[in-house]
């Protein structure tokens, strides 16, 4: 009598997150076959809200404290009437309270450029089509927006609003190069910011992504890995006030 082949396990999309988490390799090899990107997306954008609406008391603040600085740096605002600076300062506070609103905007515009970013270096040898690499930089979403905003709002909670005195003084919540300047101005210290050990860790899934997805060479893993990084750091610089 025959035996019949084992039925193979259908792909999980929250496995496949946890994975990502625990078993890296595990989870783009199943990205390579199966790629999905629905849990992840969710998970992604669940954290990074709640992440940065934990955090919006202290980005007030740290807003509110370092305004008179911001003031004096600005041209257009040193030369307007109190009414007006008060108005701009007004402006920046409600924008802030309803930031956490964007996070999935945050999301797909952050899993977009990396993916365009892997597609560039696979173009170079690899054979993962866009699906692939999209579902995998979507999935690493989880660890650099999700988590990454989380573990700054739970920082924030824990050491309370009035801690913050300057917004580089949210950057330099997480280990990261920011920590070696701790005199730097924002935008620098938006920068070093941006080579944090949770975007490091991305980082790192970026280049396993690369080689276990795209099956390109650990070198140009590992460049793609740190162009994206640099790519985030950048993006945090620009849009430090």
């Amino acid at each position: 009598m025959a035996v019949s082949a084992p039925v193979p396990r259908r792909a999980n999309g929250l496995v496949t997150v946890a994975d990502v988490i625990t078993a890296p390799r595990d989870a783009f090899q199943t990205l390579r076959v199966s790629p999905m990107w629905g849990w992840a997306f969710i998970i992604a954008v669940l954290l990074t809200a709640i992440g940065q609406y934990l955090g919006t008391p202290a980005t007030i603040h740290a807003i509110q404290a370092s305004w008179p600085a911001q003031v004096a740096a600005n041209p257009q605002l040193a030369g307007a009437s109190p009414q007006a600076q008060q108005n701009a300062l007004n402006i920046s506070t409600s924008v802030i309270r309803v930031a956490w609103l964007f996070a999935p905007v945050i999301v797909l515009i952050g899993a977009f450029i990396a993916s365009i970013v892997m597609l560039i270096f696979r173009s170079m040898g690899g054979d993962a089509g866009y699906k692939q690499l999209w579902c995998a930089a979507m999935n690493i979403a989880v660890v650099s927006a999700g988590i990454g905003s989380l573990v700054n709002g739970l920082i924030a909670v824990v050491r309370g609003p009035a801690s913050y005195s300057s917004t580089a003084d949210a950057y330099r919540a997480i280990p990261s190069l920011a920590w070696l300047a701790p005199h730097a101005g924002v935008k620098l210290s938006a920068f070093l910011a941006g080579f944090g050990v949770i975007n490091i860790w991305a980082a790192v899934l970026t280049a396993m992504a690369m080689v276990y997805v795209a099956r390109t060479s650990k070198a140009a893993a590992a460049v793609c890995a740190f162009v994206i990084l640099c790519c985030l750091s950048a993006f945090l610089a620009w849009g430090a006030r």
